[in-house]
């Protein structure tokens, strides 16, 4: 497609054939499918010297760097290194790291703090995923087992400051998004640094209708799946006062590109147009942060991408591959990626990790349960501002409580629901321990993890 010619329809048709799922197919999924999972799961990396002193690490340092250590032990299990040569202004430089691949098609990435992130490959079944999050859990044990590393599954970094952990990624895609943040305020940096998540990612559907009432439905969930897996009330070495203070973060950092689209009217008739058309409005709306052939330039926030598409930015005009580009920096709570990317959850405890994941296939694989989620959460939808809101301080809210009780009952049922291929053998239970543990006693992680905390400062969530 030529440089100078993306219209409007280019990009509408990008997300409808490409980020709203693959082509709709007739026929549908073999009996015993429910739908592919995955899941991406952060955590952040400290060292403990010899002395008990807690240190943030760093991925690349001549005496001790991670990503060397990380290399070495995962090619044990047949993991492969794969390097970028170009530094952060674009000449050739000694290679880096970015990721470390493994032949299923999980990997090791890294984010700009030295965040580690699990990426699973696509599984069709429950017990796949979680054989693949363990299998990659097993380096980071045997890597704490022999060194001073360790892996701490959280919200937010515990122990360290943006200042002290640094930029480690040294790319001018995040040193631009650094810059643009810095602009706003504080927050953009903490979410680089600071923060790290769990996020599900899940098929959109075999049909357009299915594909519209999971979009809706996910959106819907956002509030109450931030705050009853809300893990993240330190950061720093002090209480943020939050129970997900990752969630407020990303919340506060540039509404322009993060939080939930215009839910009451989307989801009045569930129109697969209108979605697309919201959707696509969002992305046009949005500044832009980064154009690769102008390095490090930062554009003022008028600067938005349907601007661009009409005043070429130093000669240059937007083309697809820079729409691509744009829709990767934006960050809203359900994102389209041909499939359902779902980022409202906090790093969870490694010993509950794969709670989030069956409660979101519990309410959206299952058609029946998918209709029940709808059914209780459309009266909230012009309320989720308000309850994104109310969802950083957990369940303290009556109204999030009642309803996160509601939903995590209903994905207990709707998980039963689904296939036994699927689901595996023993799944169930740890959501029911969970909802016993946690919801109905109105705890979340975050209040186990701050009385830890307080009690025992050298915490680490590996087992």
């Amino acid at each position: 497609m030529p440089t100078t010619h993306l219209s409007i329809d280019n990009c509408r048709n990008y997300i409808e054939e490409c980020l709203f799922g693959p082509p709709v197919e007739p026929g549908g999924r073999p009996g015993g499918e429910a739908g592919s999972v995955g899941v991406e799961l952060e955590c952040f990396p400290v060292v403990f010297n010899t002395e008990e002193k807690i240190f943030p690490a760093k991925l690349y340092d001549n005496e001790n760097s991670l990503t060397e250590t990380l290399i070495r032990f995962s090619e044990k299990k047949e993991g492969k290194a794969r390097y970028s040569d170009h530094n952060l202004e674009g000449e050739l430089q000694n290679p880096i790291v970015t990721a470390i691949d493994f032949p299923d098609g999980s990997s090791f990435q890294f984010e700009p703090g030295a965040q580690v992130e699990i990426s699973t490959a696509p599984c069709q079944n429950i017990e796949s995923v979680s054989e693949k999050i363990n299998y990659l859990q097993e380096i980071f044990h045997e890597i704490s087992r022999q060194s001073n590393f360790h892996f701490v599954q959280v919200g937010t970094h515990p122990w360290f400051g943006a200042d002290a952990i640094g930029m480690q990624l040294n790319k001018n895609r995040y040193n631009t998004m650094a810059r643009y943040f810095d602009r706003i305020n504080d927050y953009g940096r903490q979410m680089m640094l600071q923060t790290c998540s769990l996020q599900v990612n899940l098929d959109a559907g075999d049909d357009w209708d299915t594909r519209s009432k999971r979009f809706v439905a996910a959106n819907l969930i956002a509030p109450f799946a931030s705050a009853i897996f809300a893990n993240s009330s330190i950061i720093a070495g002090k209480a943020s006062g939050y129970k997900s203070f990752r969630s407020y973060i990303w919340q506060h950092l540039d509404k322009t590109r993060t939080g939930v689209l215009n839910m009451e009217q989307l989801s009045k008739g569930f129109s697969k147009d209108s979605i697309i058309d919201a959707y696509l409005q969002f992305a046009l709306n949005a500044p832009v942060i980064y154009i690769e052939e102008l390095g490090s330039e930062v554009f003022g926030k008028d600067i938005t991408f349907e601007y661009w598409m009409s005043h070429s930015i130093r000669g240059i005009a937007p083309s697809i591959g820079h729409f691509k580009n744009h829709l990767s920096l934006l960050f809203p709570e359900v994102r389209l990626k041909g499939y359902l990317e779902l980022r409202s959850v906090d790093a969870p405890p490694a010993e509950w990790q794969m709670v989030p994941v069956l409660f979101y296939c519990g309410l959206l694989y299952s058609n029946l349960h998918l209709e029940k989620t709808l059914e209780m959460l459309v009266p909230f939808s012009s309320q989720l501002p308000v309850l994104m809101e109310k969802a950083t301080m957990g369940l303290d809210s009556d109204e999030i409580f009642m309803t996160a009780k509601k939903l995590v009952v209903l994905s207990i049922d709707g998980f039963a629901f689904l296939p036994e291929a699927f689901k595996g053998q023993q799944s169930i239970d740890s959501i029911i321990s969970f909802l016993e543990r946690f919801t109905i006693q109105r705890k979340t992680f975050a209040d186990e993890f701050l009385e830890n905390f307080s009690n025992n400062k050298k915490i680490t969530s590996q087992k």
